[in-house]
């Protein structure tokens, strides 16, 4: 991972939580000391040994409390986002210590907790429960109690992906995955990028709370859930973009099969890869059937990451996770989705782990399609009219499910 993806200091995650009214520092000391104390990640260091990382445990110990006042400037709330924002580039060194938990004071009744992470230690399912978390403890809530800690089920995995059953998996994902290729992308922009101009382009746009609406409605209907109306969109878009009618994307499944880990924090996440095929003058209905059972198909056999599958299992140019569809919190309800607590995702939404990635946030009653793509490869006006595409498509077929809207451009 910090191969590929750590330059940008892209594996870095944020838990933010906005305090109204007084802040008892104390009591946050103490929620913070509380917090690692419940959970072994957020004290786990790594080590490199013989080429392979090793993870150290460490006891539990007083952690510190970084503060920073911001009260004073001319605008407190803006000084605040950018402090936000530079925490989540600064990288976390992983031999020292996973975390990096902040208090910002923007005003006497305004404070904001930052808890900046390593991503070998956290994900996004790991990131709602220590949304819930803090706000339980330094309210003197009770919480459930972990079951398994992060290590013991690594050592659960470890066994299954090596053991006498493992070929369940492996036969699940050579036979999804036979002759598949990756999506065929550019691999230059049309217009290079110019002297100054940002690495990675990020666009987005909303989807009005009635598509939203009608998105969710469509989804019951055909007895599934949202994600994989999502994505369904996604792979038009993608034909539309590419011309090709079979297409592999990347996606990150929480892998949390075992009850034991539903409380526990960790880097359970597992990239799968997820087969659609859009086939013409197919209605939308029958694609979404389609991306339905493969999701569910996915969600059976994710123990297995893409990344340990054989090579050329998915054949073409590039990287199996070139391509990356998410949509945050389909899994588990995020806590602090919402508010100010999504407004300050914008500067996690502003970078990106893979060439190509495409986000779907829930906000309040709408949906935020996102893209964020590699600036070298992909043009601004690219990304926009693939991001305009698909908010146009999720508004057809909310009004006409039986029909596939639109052909390759």
């Amino acid at each position: 991972m910090d191969h590929y993806r750590g330059q940008q200091n892209a594996l870095n995650e944020q838990v933010v939580w906005h305090l109204r009214g007084d802040c008892d520092i104390t009591a946050l000391r103490r929620v913070v000391d509380r917090l690692h104390e419940r959970h072994e990640s957020l004290r786990t260091t790594f080590v490199a040994r013989r080429r392979q990382l090793v993870q150290v445990i460490n006891p539990p110990r007083p952690v510190e409390l970084l503060r920073v006042d911001v009260s004073g400037h001319a605008d407190p709330r803006r000084a605040a986002r950018e402090h936000i924002a530079a925490e989540l580039t600064t990288a976390v060194d992983i031999g020292v210590w996973p975390t990096r938990p902040t208090l910002i004071t923007v005003g006497p009744e305004h404070h904001i907790f930052v808890l900046t992470m390593h991503h070998y230690v956290s994900d996004d399912w790991s990131n709602a429960l220590l949304s819930r978390d803090v706000r339980a403890l330094y309210q003197g809530e009770e919480l459930p109690e972990v079951g398994w800690q992060y290590a013991k089920w690594a050592a659960w995995q470890r066994e299954l992906i090596s053991g006498p059953d493992s070929g369940t998996l492996f036969d699940h994902w050579r036979g999804q995955l036979d002759s598949a290729r990756l999506v065929h992308l550019p691999e230059r922009a049309e217009v290079p990028r110019g002297p100054g101009e940002p690495a990675w382009v990020s666009v987005e746009l909303t989807i009005d709370p009635h598509v939203a609406q009608g998105l969710h409605q469509l989804a019951r209907k055909q007895r599934t859930t949202l994600f994989p109306v999502m994505l369904s969109l996604f792979y038009l878009v993608l034909h539309r973009a590419t011309g090709q009618s079979d297409l592999t994307v990347a996606s990150l499944f929480a892998n949390r099969s075992r009850p034991e880990v539903r409380d526990t924090v960790g880097f359970f996440v597992s990239m799968v890869l997820l087969r659609g095929r859009v086939v013409a003058a197919e209605p939308f209905t029958d694609l979404l059937r389609q991306v339905r059972n493969v999701v569910m198909e996915g969600l059976r056999h994710q123990e297995l990451p893409a990344q340990l599958l054989p090579p050329g299992t998915v054949t073409g140019e590039g990287r199996t996770d070139d391509v990356m569809f998410q949509l945050l919190g389909s899994f588990v309800p995020r806590a602090d989705m919402s508010g100010d607590e999504l407004d300050d995702l914008e500067a996690q939404l502003e970078r990106s782990r893979f060439a190509l990635e495409f986000v779907v946030v829930p906000q309040g009653d709408a949906l935020t399609a996102v893209v964020m793509c590699d600036r070298d490869r992909f043009t601004p006006d690219w990304a926009r009219q693939l991001v305009k595409d698909y908010v146009e498509l999720a508004a057809a077929v909310v009004a006409d499910p039986g029909r596939l809207p639109g052909t390759p451009s």
